[in-house]
């Protein structure tokens, strides 16, 4: 376990270097919220509630969610597909460590640094703008443990996407079809509660939304009963455990075209 910390406490002491380009994601980030507030103000003018959330609960929901995409954004399929290209996984296999936790321990490294660096004053440019127009709630409990889940449902369909590097020299389609696929259906551009009832339902069972949909609807919506957070975050578990053993199972599959190639 120690070895592994090693590699996150590495990894956001590095991304913390590029000082450059972390303001200016943090600039575009700024600028992203405020057009979606400009934009959210002028659809709900006249309007006090639409398909059940408020102009504020839009707002967080959508802010919150351009602040989360940052976050999760560790490019761990690239840097994955990297390691298989130019041969260096060879080495990463030969270390005494599960290669799935070596790469979510930097994606998690990366991760923290965007958190304190780009996430964290986007939260709270986000937090004075609204001041207290959203309820609290037990929702506000349950946001931490579903990001935690998030994240880890996000590297997944992350490494996947990157060991399949194994069969093909090109990842950019399938990288582009991927974040494509999670973005329109995960809610991270319109709430799924803006869907169609028939869209929602199908959304609801795919795993893409609980990468975004099920943290925010948690802060957007806390005061529902108890009974709905349990079954989103059973939902949550219930995806992350399907998606951990296909990736498992992948690997176990990837690795065997590695032996072959090599001899």
């Amino acid at each position: 376990m120690k070895a592994y910390w090693a590699i996150v406490k590495g990894e956001f002491m590095i991304a913390a270097m590029y000082r450059a380009s972390f303001i200016f994601t943090v600039l575009s980030n700024l600028l992203y919220i405020a057009l979606v507030y400009y934009l959210w103000s002028s659809i709900y003018r006249g309007a006090t509630v639409i398909r059940g959330m408020t102009f504020e609960q839009t707002f967080v929901y959508l802010a919150l969610g351009s602040s989360i995409f940052i976050l999760f954004k560790t490019y761990s399929d690239w840097i994955i597909s990297h390691r298989i290209l130019e041969g260096s996984i060879t080495v990463d296999l030969f270390k005494p460590l599960d290669f799935q936790l070596q790469m979510l321990s930097h994606a998690a490294g990366s991760a923290l640094s965007n958190l304190v660096l780009i996430t964290a004053p986007a939260l709270i440019v986000v937090g004075l703008t609204v001041g207290g127009r959203v309820p609290i709630g037990l929702g506000w409990l349950c946001f931490m443990p579903a990001v935690i889940i998030a994240f880890t449902i996000s590297f997944l369909l992350d490494y996947m996407v990157g060991l399949t590097s194994f069969y093909t020299s090109s990842l950019w389609g399938i990288s582009m079809t991927k974040e494509i696929v999670v973005t329109l259906l995960s809610g991270a551009l319109i709430p799924i509660q803006f869907f169609p009832e028939a869209v929602q339902g199908i959304l609801k069972v795919l795993p893409f939304q609980t990468i975004y949909n099920v943290p925010l609807t948690m802060i957007t919506q806390p005061d529902r009963p108890v009974s709905e957070f349990v079954a989103q975050l059973s939902v949550q578990v219930a995806w992350l455990i399907v998606l951990w053993v296909a990736s498992r199972l992948f690997f176990r599959r990837a690795v065997r075209v590695l032996t072959v190639a090599g001899g």
